[in-house]
């Protein structure tokens, strides 16, 4: 299973490794496959990793029961022991039924503490879920914790911080009082008895938690909330116990999030919000700063000029990014945010060289720290690209030697994905636009049949890595088309809330310059363009049939809102199925019981419009989906038969907002690719 390579001679093997060829055609089925989505945590010492992974073998092996959400050689977790110095592995539980196991972190060299998540119905009361500490030879197994349903909530425990003074306890946080907020508490690893330490926030029942900073010894130092479109950054005062609101803005207006600190001073990121309350050309950009709490000022460390450094993004939704948190120490390794690929900021000069030199090792790739030892002299590393889905190592910095231990998805020839690149193009209204472009490996990249693919949300972002939906359509010949439209997260404030209300309008024109873009520079065949997309990418594909009608031959509506009124009854109006911040919803799709918007929902409406489509419609949707509901596509598909319109009908009926079985997602690209061979080959 784990192979070994001294650091110096692996560059030639990863030469040798990618120098093997095959003309075959990649079957879809190596797309469907679930990888091997391990999850891991080292030893304080890195004598030892544990792994849960899946209860099957290595393989991609498809079972076709469709009334199975998963397959059942995919539930649960196994947990296996690795040991780093003679490369021998243990099964510690065989992650079926009782045994399965969702979590695992090291107290000590010797003992764990692990959570079970049965898979067999017959477990499936909650009272079978806990928390356990079991010492690595199976002795002296305890439950600590029965988990518990707590006002809607799991109450489970979470640890913060270990205690190296005191191996027998651990201080955890633990949200069994309010299930939305934990409280902090030292807790017994072999007994499970526990004292509190601290209290957590005094939020009430509609405030969200969307985060905590905890200091180096596991106590609380500040929160993140979300109050019906306000954020709300809490501070803990450890001398009173109590937590006091230290500043709030609303959503759309500059503020900032603590990611880690002391007492005195906050690691923060976001906007200085002492020089400005609303948003300009200086502080579009969220920022890193050092702050001090009690003086409410801002010291700049970092700014990126085209990107947001983490955090907040200008509203509600937040960028991709943020604070890498040791496991064992509670100390902060790195702060993390999104440009063109993942960018790391590093806060200990070992562990920058450590990342710089496995950087060195792997050209092109994305490497990651996945799990330290306590000294960070040893790490497990991801190795990733967008044509690499991902490999395993363990790093030994002390004696430089690098062991494989795994490959996500060993079925896949590396040599026959695509490479994804990043593009930038200029919007009719002049916004820069970014986004990716993908075309078939061995094409020339002319006049190539293109799928533009508009990522869902829409308040996310499309990022560098592998797809296996971009590279099943670029192993089909298509060049694959992935644009970040505004409205996307981690642009910053003006590009996030340019988009409001402006579904179907600016939104779509900067997926339509992009596409122009493209085929003036002579990638894309203008007659031979399709777009598809899921949740709000299906608006957008069908809002590109119906506003754009010559631009497309051919449409995939994948879970796809078609009308924002239609969508809006689906969360009853007034509910707040959607989140905490209801109130931004309504500044991007309008507000059905606001006469002035109306106007604007049934302009933007491609079920309204939809006498405008002129190319076929292939139409997907899961019977289950809770976010966009059936309903959508049931409309649709009623209209377009009223109007004569052409498309294909597919429902999955035990599948959701996006299909997760492996069947299932089989099927669908064997309709995908049967529809777009038809209409535009």
């Amino acid at each position: 299973m784990f192979n070994r390579y001294l650091l110096s001679i692996f560059a030639s093997f990863l030469l040798f490794s990618q120098q093997s060829q095959s003309d075959e055609f990649i079957p879809a089925e190596y797309f469907a496959c679930y990888s091997n989505s391990n999850s891991m945590s080292m030893s304080p010492s890195g004598k030892y990793i544990t792994i849960v992974s899946q209860p099957r073998d290595s393989k991609c092996d498809i079972e076709p029961n469709l009334q199975k959400y998963v397959e059942d050689d995919y539930r649960g977790g196994k947990l296996t022991l690795y040991n780093t110095e003679n490369g021998k592995t243990t099964t510690l539980t065989s992650g079926k039924g009782n045994s399965s196991v969702s979590g695992v972190s090291w107290v000590s060299d010797e003992r764990i503490i692990f959570t079970t998540s049965p898979t067999n119905s017959s477990a499936k009361s909650i009272d079978a879920y806990a928390l356990w500490g079991m010492n690595i030879d199976g002795t002296k197994k305890k439950k600590l914790f029965t988990l518990k349903q707590i006002q809607g909530t799991i109450a489970e425990p979470r640890l913060t911080s270990l205690l190296p003074d005191e191996p027998n306890y651990v201080m955890v946080a633990i949200n069994d009082r309010r299930g939305a907020i934990a409280d902090y508490y030292k807790m017994n690893v072999f007994s499970g008895s526990r004292k509190r330490t601290a209290m957590g926030p005094d939020m009430g029942k509609e405030e969200a938690m969307f985060g905590v900073v905890e200091k180096s010894d596991g106590t609380p130092l500040a929160a993140i909330g979300n109050y019906r479109d306000e954020w709300r950054i809490w501070r803990y005062f450890a001398n009173t116990d109590k937590w006091e609101i230290h500043f709030t803005s609303k959503c759309q207006t500059p503020t900032f999030f603590p990611l880690s600190g002391f007492e005195d001073k906050w690691l923060v990121s976001g906007q200085d919000v002492t020089k400005s309350k609303v948003f300009n050309k200086d502080n579009d950009k969220s920022k890193l700063f050092l702050y001090d709490p009690d003086e409410r000022s801002f010291e700049l460390l970092y700014e990126d000029e085209n990107y947001d450094v983490g955090g907040p993004t200008g509203g509600c939704r937040t960028a991709i990014g943020g604070a890498s948190i040791d496991e064992k120490t509670n100390e902060l390794i790195y702060v993390s945010y999104y440009g063109e690929k993942p960018v790391r900021l590093f806060f200990d000069d070992d562990v920058q060289a450590t990342n710089d030199m496995l950087e060195g090792a792997f050209p092109d790739q994305i490497v990651r720290p996945v799990t330290w030892n306590t000294d960070r002299s040893k790490v497990v590393v991801s190795v990733s690209s967008s044509t690499n889905p991902g490999d395993y190592y363990y790093f030994d910095k002390e004696n430089m030697i690098l062991t494989f231990l795994w490959d996500r998805s060993p079925w896949l020839d590396r040599s026959k994905l695509s490479k994804q690149k990043h593009i930038q193009y200029t919007a009719r209204d002049g916004l820069e636009i970014r986004g990716y472009l993908t075309l078939p490996v061995n094409s020339n990249g002319k006049n190539l049949p293109m799928i533009v693919h508009p990522h869902g949300g829409p308040n996310t972002r499309d990022t560098y890595g592998y797809d296996p939906y971009v590279q099943f359509l670029a192993s089909r010949g298509y060049a694959v088309f992935q644009p970040n439209f505004r409205g996307s997260t981690g642009y910053g404030a003006y590009h996030y809330i340019s988009a409001n209300k402006q579904f179907g309008k600016t939104m779509q024109d900067d997926i339509t310059d992009g596409v122009y873009y493209l085929i003036n520079n002579g990638v894309a065949d203008k007659d031979r363009i399709a777009i598809f997309g899921g949740s709000y990418g299906g608006y957008a594909t069908m809002a590109g049939l119906t506003f754009t009608p010559d631009l497309y031959a051919a449409g995939i509506n994948y879970v796809g809102v078609v009308d924002l009124e239609l969508l809006q009854e689906d969360s009853n109006r007034n509910s707040r199925r959607f989140g905490y911040y209801y109130d931004e919803l309504r500044l991007e799709w309008g507000d059905p019981d606001n006469p002035e918007d109306m106007p604007y929902i049934i302009e933007t409406s491609p079920l309204r419009q939809a006498h405008k489509i002129k190319s076929p419609v292939l139409i997907v949707h899961g019977a289950q989906d809770p976010n966009v509901r059936l309903v959508h596509a049931r409309k649709l598909a009623n209209k377009l038969d009223s109007l004569g319109k052409e498309y294909e009908w597919y429902v999955e009926p035990y599948e959701g907002h996006g299909f997760r079985g492996e069947q299932s997602t089989l099927n669908l690209y064997g309709k995908v690719e049967t529809f777009l061979d038809k209409h535009l080959n």
